[in-house]
């Protein structure tokens, strides 16, 4: 999930003697938009020459689907055949999609040798227009030149990829996801029942992102461009404008198909952007991370300042959130821990150290704090009426302007959790560390041990005792 790469093994029992190990990796090239790479390596384990057969299906199984045009090319730099087939896809809006598909052309008959290996790479370009009137395709000269353009884009992108190794194209990929995963969310792990944990944070992040372009890192966007979308990463004022969405279940299903990934993105980028994170959204897959990440925080740009805005109360777990964007020239770690007394405490710093952020936590009473790259420690406040834990600025002036408009009747350090809570979350259930039989067998012991003492008492009180009847010794005469 981290590299963006899906894995498929599989094993195929030809007959008793012969069978067939196929392992799969397929990915969407994350700087060449156009570009899906798939790599299949079947392994022979057999003593005996494995023959099959692969079909390769050019049809695609949708009724709105029309099939315009088949063609076999080739490229100099390729001893490979391809496929380049050109589709229509009709839309219950009377509009239509062209689209051009260029594919390695598979070879049908395969043989392996025993205990032998095929490698077979496969890359595949995708091109489309845009929603087109199908009014507009009934005029055949416009029609082809859109299937001409498309085919000829889809051409240049296959021809660039064919010129770098499948290694290279790989790298590129995964070093694109890396720098993507600069920032990201952490959460300690929950034993309670039903209860959320970071396994399914970050499968769903990872599932909107796939669903993101990213064209601050694709090669066909201009610098120019790319500088334009980039300063969008710091229009962030407002963004997110909500209470936290870790409470939101339905942002957090688990989706079992196409369809449902893709409603689940369009959930939450609905919900980014009707909480004021559209213009942070610009970017692309950055900005909807960072966006992401603001909303299961509950914090929220305003005015020049960040305020974190998560319920005292609420706190149960640790949380990280790493590398959130804040001015141009540093970025934001927060870590909320809770300590040995069951109070959460909150960890700050920048990445930066001659970045200028200041800090003070639910209130502001205290003076502001300046950030620096060793963590600064802020106590969780309670206040009333209720503010935000956190306030975070990079103007100290602003940060003293900003604690006269706090109008709070009471500030408190946030009493510490029940025990009873935090053992249900570390231990999954109220007893604490120890296992539920180590409670059972105490409790059957203890039991025990008062059994006998109060058998122990009631003998000494003379419950117990019997009378032995006295028998007169026989005198012999």
């Amino acid at each position: 999930m981290r590299h963006g790469l899906v894995k498929r093994i599989q094993c195929f029992r030809i007959n008793d003697d012969r069978s067939a190990y196929v392992t799969h990796m397929l990915y969407a090239h994350r700087r060449r938009s156009s570009l899906i790479v798939q790599q299949i390596n079947t392994t022979n384990p057999s003593d005996e020459t494995l023959d099959f057969d692969l079909l390769q299906r050019t049809q695609l199984s949708r009724q709105d689907a029309k099939q315009m045009d088949t063609k076999e090319i080739e490229f100099d730099s390729s001893k490979d055949k391809f496929l380049m087939i050109t589709y229509r896809l009709f839309t219950q809006e009377r509009t239509a999609i062209i689209v051009v598909i260029i594919t390695n052309k598979i070879t049908s008959n395969i043989h392996i040798k025993p205990n032998g290996q095929r490698k077979e790479t496969i890359l595949t370009v995708i091109k489309y227009s845009s929603l087109i009137h199908v009014d507009s395709l009934l005029n055949d000269t416009y029609a082809k030149d859109w299937e001409i353009k498309l085919q000829k884009q889809a051409k240049d992108d296959l021809f660039e990829a064919l010129s770098i190794s499948f290694e290279n194209l790989l790298k590129e990929h995964i070093d694109t996801w890396s720098s993507i995963w600069q920032s990201g969310f952490s959460i300690s792990r929950s034993l309670a029942p039903s209860i959320m944990n970071g396994d399914v944070i970050n499968r769903t992040i990872y599932y909107v992102l796939c669903s993101t372009p990213s064209p601050l890192y694709d090669l066909q966007v201009s610098d120019t461009k790319r500088m334009e979308l980039n300063q969008t990463l710091f229009q962030i004022d407002r963004c997110y404008e909500s209470h936290s969405t870790l409470v939101g279940d339905r942002l957090w299903r688990s989706p079992g198909d196409d369809l449902a990934v893709y409603q689940l993105t369009y959930l939450w980028r609905t919900t980014l952007l009707k909480k004021g994170c559209s213009s942070l959204m610009l970017s692309g897959v950055n900005g909807v991370l960072q966006s992401m990440l603001l909303s299961i925080g509950g914090a929220r740009f305003h005015n020049h300042h960040l305020e974190m805005n998560l319920d005292p109360k609420e706190l149960h777990r640790d949380m990280f959130f790493r590398s959130i964007h804040f001015g141009k020239h540093f970025l934001l770690n927060i870590s909320i821990t809770v300590g040995h007394d069951n109070r959460a405490i909150m960890d700050v710093s920048i990445d930066n150290e001659n970045g200028q952020a200041y800090a003070c936590d639910a209130g502001c009473l205290d003076t502001p704090t300046k950030l620096s790259k060793k963590p600064i420690r802020f106590p969780v406040k309670m206040t009333s009426p209720s503010t935000a834990i956190l306030y975070i600025t990079e103007d100290f002036d602003y940060m003293t302007q900003l604690k006269d408009t706090l109008h709070v009747k009471e500030i408190e350090i946030a009493p510490p959790h029940a025990h009873d809570v935090l053992a249900l979350h570390r231990h999954g259930h109220k007893l604490g560390g120890l296992p539920i039989i180590f409670w059972i067998v105490l409790g059957f012991l203890i039991l025990v041990f008062h059994l006998f003492l109060v058998k122990i008492v009631l003998n000494e009180m003379g419950f117990f005792k019997h009378t032995t009847p006295a028998h007169s010794r026989a005198r012999v005469l």
